[in-house]
């Protein structure tokens, strides 16, 4: 059966081609802003995927300074290797409920939208407070509500009219699953950090082509596994979704929304 952090095969390079600078690429040059107030000698990425955020990351390095981007995906970590050559990036693959760092060893931990797939939030959100140094940083970004976010909006329309008994849930309870300020906050603060700041960041996705949210959902995303398994007409719904997004939005510019959360060890 299919997973919600399946990203394997040709997955990982269609995910980076077509979603990669509709959703990520705006909100890794946000994350990065946020840190450009100093060099970092030691930077832990998690859930680094095909290196969006990682190759701004890595500029903010010391001179000898190094990033450790890491991911549970294997298959997007040898996508990400072939895109970006640094002695300064260690990869590796690392769960982040289970970190394999000492204590106190980085000055921030980045994490561009994998929280929401963190199975216990709780037991990671320690993991990454044990790690940091005391007064360094963890920020994270988190997508709110699907409706907030078009095409994402319209894909699961179209999965809600292809599967009326039984549609995927990879939405809600995916990259969609995790936009509770309150509970976010109340998870950062009982694993022990402070000063936790939450924005809600709104932004605009630009497309070259509607098929480009057809092609990243349904060749790109956990999403494809989850057609394939049932045999679905993967053409005949890129179809539908291309409609979707050229009749509702036809200059291609798709609203999206995410909270972006930076919190301290003290």
């Amino acid at each position: 059966m299919s997973s919600i952090t399946e990203f394997a095969g040709t997955v990982p390079q269609n995910y980076d081609r077509y979603l990669g600078p509709l959703f990520f690429e705006p909100y890794a040059l946000d994350l990065v802003e946020r840190l450009k107030s100093r060099h970092f000698e030691r930077i832990l990425e998690l859930a680094s995927g095909t290196g969006r955020v990682t190759r701004h990351l890595v500029e903010l390095l010391s001179k000898k300074g190094q990033l450790y981007a890491t991911d549970l995906n294997p298959d997007m970590l040898e996508d990400a290797k072939h895109r970006l050559e640094s002695k300064a990036i260690t990869w590796q693959v690392v769960d982040a409920h289970e970190i394999p760092f000492d204590a106190d060893f980085f000055e921030a931990v980045v994490c561009q939208f994998g929280v929401m797939f963190f199975k216990d939030k709780p037991k990671a959100f320690t993991e990454v407070y044990r790690v940091l140094q005391p007064g360094g940083t963890f920020l994270f970004n988190t997508w709110d509500h699907y409706r907030h976010n078009t095409a994402s909006y319209l894909t699961q329309q179209v999965m809600n009219e292809v599967f009326p008994d039984n549609p995927p849930d990879f939405m809600e309870k995916g990259p969609y699953s995790f936009f509770d300020t309150g509970r976010i906050r109340q998870l950062l603060e009982e694993a022990g950090f402070t000063n936790v700041q939450i924005d809600t960041v709104s932004k605009v996705g630009v497309l070259t082509s509607a098929e480009d949210v057809a092609n990243g959902f349904v060749d790109g995303s956990p999403l494809t596994g989850y057609l394939i398994e049932r045999q679905a007409p993967r053409e005949d719904i890129k179809k539908k979704i291309t409609e979707a997004v050229r009749t509702q939005y036809p200059h291609l510019q798709l609203p999206m929304q995410a909270m972006v959360c930076t919190a301290r060890k003290a």
